[in-house]
């Protein structure tokens, strides 16, 4: 009689010892080691060897394993327009093409081509840009491409949030790209339980609002705030409402103090308060605001601290992040260039104090000197459960032609993008310049990062 099946945490005979084992022949914490350091785009192949392998690469823990060895990759995932769709590039791409405007950022394949695509090229002239979601691995300096969820195109202005915990990214609202309208919609990327070259999609719980140009922020391990933003009449909002992505559930807040359209969202790890910076009203289209407000969890209050923001004319969108000092210490960095560059150098004495929240400007950062732009798009890349500054800053311009600086490669379309890489000598930050292929060149309107 065959024997029943028991756990594997059990003691098993010795035959059925090396069938339970992760690597044959090894060890399963040797085995650990080995498989924890397999490049996450491999992962989908992995899970394709046998169930043990597929159940083990699906759970959290394992990452939690990569985190803790040094193996984890950090991940930029960007909402770029795609380039127009050029004849004489598509008539002669091929299956076999490694053209990295189609790869898959879930297993480097290459997408086959469609039959409509060549219609959208006769048509791209008269249709609206088309956005994709980008993803640049900053360990191994890889650029991918992320299949669009099924039968959806990304929205056009979207916000791009990752949930660093769960290994999650969202994207919300922004326009219908047919209507240009705002849309409630909420798409969520599961990185982890991903398998094969199928992006692991689901479509969550719409907003209450659509709602487009507004804040947002990650408030916990699985919650989401937003804020503000326009209507479809192009009204600015004061609304706010907070969804939890495990539940799946949205909950309306209390409304903001003041009207905020083209405000910035900001949040730190391990802090119960969302932050929503300057905007403008409805009366007031394109004077931004020098206050901001915050959302204190649990008070479940608003406040509001003036002359923050000093830029009346520059969106803080995009030009900001937020990066974890310590464990009660965070800071908030923008980068500007020009003449917004110069009014900040003068302004190093901005304090302002608010209970037990102190905002200071402490340094300035200067940016990679080809960055010629005045509204760079910035991110951080935090390295997960390391305090004391260690992070890393993402920056790319939208400047046209190609870089001219001793840091670029001269080959990218545009400025390409640099990575903060320490600090010189003089405690200035050093950037690297990171080759930023033609299909990837566009000026990001949203992203996030997070460990993987």
């Amino acid at each position: 009689m065959e024997e029943p099946k028991t756990s594997v945490k059990l003691k098993k005979a010795p035959q059925d010892d090396q069938r339970q084992q992760l690597i044959p022949g090894l060890p399963d914490e040797i085995a650990m080691e080995c498989l924890v350091r397999v490049p996450y785009q491999f992962h989908s192949n992995m899970k394709a060897v046998c169930h043990t392998w597929q159940r083990l690469i699906s759970h959290p823990s394992f990452y939690q394993q990569r985190l803790q060895s040094g193996t984890a990759e950090h991940l930029v995932c960007l909402v770029q327009p795609l380039p127009p769709i050029n004849h004489s590039t598509t008539s002669t791409t091929t299956d076999d093409d490694d053209d990295p405007l189609i790869s898959s950022s879930i297993n480097n394949k290459i997408l086959k081509n469609e039959d409509k695509q060549e219609e959208q090229q006769q048509q791209h002239i008269h249709c609206p840009p088309q956005y994709a979601l980008s993803t640049y691995n900053a360990t191994h300096n890889i650029w991918q491409r992320t299949r669009p969820p099924e039968g959806s195109r990304i929205p056009m202005f979207c916000q791009c949030l990752a949930l660093p915990s769960s290994g999650k990214l969202l994207l919300l609202g922004g326009w219908d790209p047919t209507t240009l309208e705002p849309v409630p919609h909420v798409y969520i990327l599961d990185l982890i339980e991903t398998t094969g070259a199928a992006c692991k999609w689901r479509r969550g719980a719409s907003m209450s609002v659509p709602r487009s140009f507004f804040a947002c922020g990650v408030v916990g391990p699985s919650t989401v705030c937003v804020a503000g933003g326009h209507d479809s009449q192009k009204n600015a909002l004061r609304s706010a409402e907070v969804y939890d992505v495990e539940t799946d559930q949205w909950e309306m807040l209390p409304d903001m103090i003041e009207e905020r359209d083209e405000c910035q969202g900001l949040s730190w790890e391990g802090d119960s308060k969302f932050w929503v910076v300057s905007g403008y009203g409805t009366e007031s289209q394109g004077q931004f605001r020098s206050d901001v407000e915050f959302y204190d969890r649990h008070t479940g209050c608003w406040s509001k601290i003036d002359g923050v923001w000093p830029f009346s004319t520059t969106s803080p969108r995009v030009v900001t992040t937020t990066v974890c000092v310590s464990r009660d210490k965070y800071q908030w960095s923008w980068f500007l260039g020009g003449e917004q560059h110069s009014q900040q150098q003068q302004s190093r004495e901005v304090v302002k104090v608010s209970g037990n929240i102190r905002l200071e400007i402490v340094s300035s950062i200067p940016l990679p000197n080809c960055i010629t732009g005045t509204t760079p798009f910035v991110t951080a890349l935090d390295y997960v459960g390391q305090e004391g500054g260690n992070h890393r800053l993402f920056v790319m311009s939208g400047g046209g032609g190609r870089g001219s600086s001793t840091l670029a490669c001269g080959e990218c379309e545009g400025e390409g993008a640099f990575l903060s890489d320490g600090y010189s000598n003089n405690g200035t930050i050093k950037w690297r310049h990171i080759h930023t292929p033609v299909g990837f060149s566009g000026f990001p309107y949203s992203a996030s990062s997070l460990v993987i």
